[in-house]
């Protein structure tokens, strides 16, 4: 996926400003930044969820098909795991056959299979997230995209779900992310993205990078101030 340009105004106000990138196939992509930089805007415009007014967004190839989760979870409390499961199935138009051998496929590796039966307003915070990941990798797309995946959630869980997201990269997907969790980008990613004030400040090829990404963090925004 290429970014060219991006430009967008909400309420008069420019939030995202001329950003350019390149997701790398199979990759594990961060975009990380401060509170107000621009994260979950440039994420909902890769989404297709807001308009470019400025610039373009290029998928190649069958990349077209993305799989979107939220910050926050979407879920029927009052209903079970696994009814929740073949509810969003129906919405996505998934057969329920591949709804079933998802859950199977994904379920154990995200310990999530014991609590399927059980309805979703006993879940912990942990597991309501990791249902919706689940619920997100129902449609089988070659790019999942996912807005502070592991925010709140029990350092167990975010090791679960860290499994999960390489397990994804294996099988030949594309990982975005956004996440404030700097210590659990650095451990995940391929590559890294610093927005600041609405522009990309630095972009890290992490698996060359050997130095603190909290502290080289804190340089790019003291740099860009």
């Amino acid at each position: 996926m290429v970014i060219s340009g991006a430009g967008k105004s909400l309420n008069d106000t420019k939030i995202i400003k001329g950003v350019s990138l390149h997701v790398p196939h199979n990759s594990i992509y961060a975009i990380i930044g401060p509170n107000g930089a621009g994260k979950t805007t440039l994420l909902r415009l890769m989404m297709g969820l807001l308009h470019l007014d400025e610039g373009m967004i290029h998928f190649t190839g069958d990349e077209q098909a993305v799989s979107v989760l939220l910050e926050n979870d979407y879920l029927f409390e009052t209903k079970t795991g696994w009814e929740n499961l073949q509810n969003f199935g129906i919405y996505l138009s998934v057969n329920s056959s591949l709804v079933s051998a998802t859950t199977m496929k994904y379920a154990h590796l995200l310990q999530l299979s014991t609590a399927l039966d059980k309805k979703v307003a006993t879940y912990s915070k942990g597991m309501k997230r990791k249902l919706s990941l689940l619920i997100t990798l129902l449609k089988d797309s070659p790019i999942l995209m996912l807005d502070e995946l592991t925010s709140g959630v029990d350092p167990e869980s975010r090791r679960v779900m860290r499994d999960v997201i390489q397990l994804l990269k294996e099988e030949g997907k594309t990982v975005i992310i956004t996440s404030h969790d700097l210590a659990e980008v650095q451990k995940i990613s391929d590559w890294i993205a610093i927005l600041a004030n609405g522009t990309i400040a630095e972009i890290i090829d992490n698996q060359n990078f050997k130095g603190d990404l909290e502290e080289r963090f804190f340089d790019v925004l003291e740099e860009v101030r």
